[in-house]
């Protein structure tokens, strides 16, 4: 996969670029935070004997310095999300989405149910059906990891705040020197992206009320030595959505994706196995 994906398609009058490889029931992975198409390079290839793998570089991402024009948040991602999905006529598909990406997906499947056939989400990261009691949980974590981030990024020093940022997900000081080199280059790419990120001002309808009249399958997973903010939004996310059931990844956390691209793919493979084998005959 070149640093470019392959081919672009315009949407919502913007141009998105996205790379598909294989054959098969369609399956669409959906990128967080600093990131692009790139970082689902062997996630595509690893799926692409079972799937039509698809990864895309959503709006302002992948283009080092120059922002997308629009608004940045998750109800303009999951537009765009759908009307990729609509414009390659591909649907109903297999959605995958990571930490924001997560939310993203888990956005579009509110609002376009029939264009997702199941759905995965590691780590969604957005607090909005939190309930009361474990929101204090989570507001003293978030507090922890992001404070020294909307600091530094409303400093200018993007590079610093790009390191931290990696290294709070990672749960560990220096983890953002220690990944390999494409997806440190792949994150400081998407450094200019941050304050966007950081001062959203949309607000999605991702409740209480909303994740449990879903319908589609969904699977929700997090990391066993994941922080605690991703672990209370994940557990909320499960609990809420109709026959659901968080799953917890042993010796994981919210850097999984990008550690150990084999192991995310076959967790991705059997829950699609099991949404599979439990959706109704008609």
């Amino acid at each position: 996969m070149d640093r470019n994906p392959k081919d672009s398609i315009t949407v919502n009058n913007h141009s998105i670029s996205y790379f598909q490889k294989g054959q098969g029931e369609p399956i669409v992975l959906v990128h967080g935070a600093l990131a692009d198409a790139r970082m689902w390079q062997e996630h595509c290839k690893i799926l692409s004997n079972e799937f039509r793998a698809i990864s895309f570089t959503q709006r302002h991402f992948g283009n080092p310095g120059n922002p997308s024009e629009g608004p940045f948040g998750i109800d303009t991602h999951a537009a765009d999300l759908a009307g990729l999905i609509e414009a390659l006529d591909i649907g109903p598909v297999h959605l995958v989405g990571w930490s924001y990406g997560a939310d993203v997906s888990l956005n579009a499947a509110i609002k376009a149910p029939k264009l997702i056939k199941s759905l995965y989400l590691y780590e969604p990261g957005y607090p909005g059906y939190i309930e009361n009691n474990d929101m204090e949980e989570y507001r003293q974590d978030a507090e922890s990891m992001f404070a020294e981030i909307f600091k530094t990024t409303a400093e200018g020093e993007l590079d610093t705040a790009v390191k931290l940022l990696i290294d709070g997900s990672g749960n560990q000081a220096g983890y953002f020197s220690q990944q390999p080199l494409k997806y440190r280059v792949q994150q400081l790419d998407n450094a200019y992206t941050l304050p966007l990120q950081l001062n959203q001002t949309e607000q999605p309808a991702l409740n209480p009320t909303s994740l449990s009249g879903i319908s589609i399958p969904v699977s929700v997973a997090y990391g066993s030595n994941t922080r605690q903010l991703f672990r209370t939004v994940s557990l909320a996310a499960g609990t809420l959505i109709p026959d659901t059931h968080p799953q917890e990844v042993s010796s994981a956390n919210h850097m999984l994706p990008l550690e150990d691209p084999a192991h995310f793919c076959q967790l991705v493979r059997e829950s699609i196995a099991n949404c599979c084998d439990q959706q109704p005959v008609t």
